[in-house]
């Protein structure tokens, strides 16, 4: 596939769509500097590129009561491929899960995890989080204060591959 170069055309779009992506085509043009027809192609470019992957709405946690935003380290037993299958499979399942990573280094996974307290966390940890999905141990780290929590990327020019 060849190489695409983002022009600074395409990262202003890009920013102006991270801070509101609910904008009209004509009001993201007018903010970009481009006609409303070369802003929508662009639009499309970027999308059926992949560069942009979806649209959603971000949701406020405390205003739906969720008042706890937890961290959990992991490590598995062994290197189970079944187990690990397993895992992916029910760290999906479960609407609390926010993010599930697999790492380098001193622990195999990160979770992060929101709930209404941390007694809903408590039943969630004992119900999932166990040795039946080759979990050997877990370290938690229960979030006190949000300094930053941003889904918008740095943007620089760079090249897609």
């Amino acid at each position: 596939m060849p190489t695409k170069i983002l022009d600074n055309t395409d990262l202003r779009i890009l920013r102006a769509l991270q801070q509101n992506g609910k904008q009209q085509n004509n009001e993201l043009a007018e903010t970009v500097g481009l006609s409303s027809s070369a802003c929508l192609r662009r639009v499309n470019l970027l999308e059926q590129s992949g560069v942009i992957d979806k649209y959603v709405c971000l949701l406020n946690p405390k205003k739906l009561n969720l008042n706890v935003t937890i961290y959990i380290l992991g490590s598995f037993i062994e290197e189970d491929l079944k187990l690990k299958e397993r895992f992916i499979f029910e760290m999906r399942l479960i609407p609390q899960i926010t993010e599930c990573h697999f790492m380098a280094g001193d622990y195999d996974f990160i979770l992060k995890i929101q709930t209404h307290d941390l007694d809903e966390f408590y039943s969630l940890q004992k119900q999932y989080l166990t040795t039946s999905l080759g979990i050997k141990n877990l370290k938690t780290e229960i979030i006190l204060q949000t300094v930053k929590n941003t889904t918008e990327l740095h943007l620089s020019p760079y090249y897609q591959k």
